[in-house]
């Protein structure tokens, strides 16, 4: 563990000044209470402790340390299967959350599974949870693309997420942040380079890590790690406000969380820890984890060794979906069991004022296109998706072009669209003279602030009927005589002038005396362009020898010398350039 650089009693002196506003939460009093032993720090596997605390009243607090493996332990992996969250009920808007982001390991599990509830509250009612730059200040569902990685001092890479924990360099920041100040490798239990270093601690206000004290040796915390407290023997909550009156509000995860959410301007209400109904008889049960669901709340769930976040349930099997830090997917696992190998040990609920507004949004995959090229008389079709990104079903009404003549609709979506579905239509364009053309797809949707959204689409439309080969000489020279034979060399370029393809062209080269094609002429060369693509020209290298001097001598190239091409200029054809 690592060592706090304040003594135990110092903390308590001082937290009867720092945190003087008491919650209402359960109505328990804020009285300053005196512990009076300390038990040993009991290891209950690698990735979970705990320590009790006797108060001068009698009553023991257990401190339980968490600092959940940034990977599935071992022999756990396959057994994560990826499921897709239940559909949302049209009728009561109940079952489950698709807007709570999917975060990968960084910091600690405890900070992340925060973030994660945090960054659903900033993509929901409350939008100052995040004020960064980065997706015009919402927090991604995923940090995959928004943030990339960076490596550690033992080599270990980890996502970057400003939410869990801020870095120098991240999201345009200045000045050095919670990875700079806090972070070694994960379980280190050294003092945080800002102490051993030393330079000055960064001011907190991002980062829900820090409010949290995960991975801080001031707070007795290894890298990785966070510490939650509750009762000892009883199943009550401990609200924040008792926290104060045990002087660990300073300590605590959940405490931290309310402090970040204060930071942000929000007021909290429910705000207390509690052990699950299968850790402790009379426990937060799957009834009240279900009502925190239905009220648009995520949960924070604490096993033995990690801590995830609940986003939804499937109340005939007491299944619950959860976000478990390390993937950007959904999981499961059976209230009040274990999962991967960790069980089920309590709950961290900190709420905030005002409702949580469920509303659809809606996405459309391309939004725009261009069909680019297109022959008179043909269709090109090209699939839409739309997709709901928001947290209440998605009606789509009219799908439509106004000008319909040579952009049309085929294909409909199936409405409502539940929160994380899609559906798929299709646009075509059939032009029917030649030109540029454009037209708009305008769809109609219960959508809030995108209704109705509009779809630019162009294309050209070309006459197919106009096909020309062309062609063009270029480096003729020649050699020689070496030993009565000279050699003549030449690039020729062929060029298909029009819109369609054309394949086995071929192209004869003739010497001639004159530069006019005819019977007497040497063939000295047959060259057949396998492919010939629309608007695209090929150069071909030709080498040859003769016996007789090329000076002033021609080369003619014979373009489709099997006229197998009906092209709307014939005359072209035979290209001649006089040998220098």
């Amino acid at each position: 563990m690592k060592k706090s650089v304040m003594p135990l009693f110092l903390l308590s002196v001082l937290s009867i000044f720092i945190f003087a506003s008491p919650l209402t939460v359960y109505g328990q009093p804020v009285a300053l209470k005196i512990p009076v032993e300390k038990g040993p720090l009991n290891i209950i596997n690698k990735h979970f402790s705990t320590q009790t605390t006797t108060y001068s009243d009698g009553i023991v607090l257990e401190r339980s340390i968490i600092n959940g493996p940034p990977k599935p332990p071992p022999g756990y992996e396959r057994e994560r299967a990826h499921v897709s969250l239940p559909k949302i009920s049209v009728e009561s808007m109940v079952g489950s959350l698709p807007q709570v982001p999917a975060f990968r390991w960084v910091f600690g599990c405890s900070a992340v599974s925060g973030a994660m509830i945090a960054g659903y509250y900033d993509r929901t009612d409350f939008p100052n949870i995040y004020k960064g730059p980065t997706d015009d200040g919402m927090i991604p569902i995923v940090e995959d693309a928004a943030w990339g990685i960076w490596p550690d001092r033992a080599g270990d890479t980890y996502p970057d997420n400003p939410l869990i924990a801020s870095h120098f360099g991240l999201d345009e920041r200045k000045t050095y942040g919670s990875i700079d100040d806090y972070w070694y490798s994960y379980l280190s239990g050294k003092d945080d380079p800002y102490i051993t270093e030393p330079w000055s601690q960064h001011a907190w206000g991002d980062a829900i890590g820090d409010f949290m004290k995960t991975s801080q040796s001031a707070y007795g915390n290894d890298d990785g790690s966070t510490s939650f407290y509750s009762y000892s023997s009883s199943a009550t909550p401990l609200s924040c406000s008792a926290m104060e009156g045990f002087s660990i509000a300073d300590e605590d995860g959940t405490y931290g969380r309310k402090l970040f959410y204060e930071a942000k301007g929000y007021t909290v209400t429910d705000c207390y820890a509690q052990a699950t109904d299968n850790a402790k008889r009379g426990g937060f049960s799957f009834a009240q984890f279900k009502a925190e669901i239905d009220a648009g709340r995520p949960v924070l769930l604490n096993l033995q060794g990690h801590s995830i976040v609940g986003v939804g349930y499937d109340d005939s099997t007491k299944t619950v979906y959860i976000h478990d830090t390390w993937d950007n997917n959904d999981h499961t696992m059976i209230w009040g069991t274990s999962y991967s190998g960790m069980k089920l040990l309590s709950v961290s609920i900190v709420n905030l004022a005002g409702n949580v507004i469920r509303t659809p949004d809606i996405s459309v995959s391309p939004g725009s296109y261009n069909f680019v090229n297109i022959n008179i008389g043909d269709t090109s079709t090209k699939t839409f998706t739309v997709s709901n990104t928001g947290s209440a079903d998605l009606s789509i009404g009219t799908i439509a072009i106004a000008d319909t003549s040579e952009f049309s609709i085929t294909g409909a979506c199936s409405t409502p669209i539940a929160p994380s579905s899609s559906c798929t239509f299709q646009a075509q364009f059939s032009p029917l003279s030649a030109g540029a053309k454009s037209a708009t797809i305008t769809i109609q949707s219960n959508d809030p602030d995108e209704n109705p959204l509009n779809i630019s689409l162009t294309g050209t439309g070309v006459d197919g009927t106009a096909v020309d080969l062309l062609g063009s000489w270029s480096n003729v020279t020649w050699t020689g005589p070496k030993r009565g034979v000279y050699t003549v060399s030449g690039t020729f370029t062929v060029t298909n002038a029009s819109q369609m393809n054309f394949s086995n062209v071929q192209v004869d080269f003739f010497l001639s005396d004159d530069g006019s094609l005819s019977d007497n002429d040497l063939l000295v060369k047959t060259y057949k362009y396998k492919v010939l693509s629309a608007n695209s020209s090929k150069a071909t290298s030709i080498r040859f020898t003769t016996t007789s001097s090329p000076a002033g001598r021609h080369l003619i190239a014979f373009i489709d010398s099997l006229k197998s091409i009906a092209e709307s200029d014939e005359s072209n054809n035979l290209v001649d350039t006089s040998i220098p």
